[in-house]
């Protein structure tokens, strides 16, 4: 019994042997398979939404390529980008008061004064969108509402040195429109008309 034993050992060996070997050729085979399906580019185009990361990444570009077209006056590029910007991500205020300048800059007063509005109620303290509200509002004849907007812009660009440029305009804008309101409400002949014009 033991000589049986014995003699069936070698070609059970042989066989866990030839199993192994099997295993690790299927194996090896199944994760060269693996590794080039993986590696490979993707043969379709991947959606902005199906990452955080790829949305993010897609809204970088949209926003600085935007801004490109704006600074270089091709305003209707520039909107068309800023629509696509705002199907990534509705709820960015600065967005909106790109897209609200790119408007002002169409002639379009009354859709960017929305786009203005909306980027204050997200963020109150978005000072830009103040200024945009304030010179919107003179093209759309309220010197009054132009005036408070372009106050709030200048109590909250206090002290930042990259709006200082825009808060020398914005005082001379509310010197020019509080004259303008002046002059308005002045009777003929006062004495307030009678400075602001020069003598004869």
């Amino acid at each position: 019994m033991a000589a049986g034993a014995a003699r069936k050992s070698p070609a059970g060996k042989s066989r866990y042997l030839v199993a192994a070997l099997l295993l690790i050729l299927v194996v090896s085979i199944g994760g060269f398979l693996l590794n080039a399906w993986m590696t490979q580019p993707s043969s379709i185009p991947i959606s902005v939404g199906t990452g955080r990361e790829d949305a993010s990444n897609e809204l970088d570009r949209i926003f600085s390529a935007a801004v490109w077209h704006m600074q270089q006056g091709q305003n209707q590029q520039a909107l068309d980008l800023w629509h696509r910007a705002l199907l990534i991500n509705p709820d960015i205020p600065d967005v909106k008061v790109n897209m609200g300048f790119t408007l002002f800059e169409l002639g379009e007063y009354i859709t960017a004064r929305d786009f203005f509005i909306d980027a204050m109620e997200q963020n109150a303290y978005q000072a830009n969108a103040y200024y945009g509200l304030a010179i919107t509002s003179e093209k759309m004849g309220d010197i009054e509402g132009a005036l408070g907007a372009m106050r709030s812009f200048l109590h909250l660009a206090a002290g930042s040195a990259q709006q200082e440029k825009f808060m020398r305009r914005a005082r001379a804008a509310l010197w020019e429109w509080e004259a303008q309101l002046a002059a308005k409400s002045s009777p003929p002949g006062s004495a307030s008309e009678n400075t602001a014009s020069p003598a004869q």
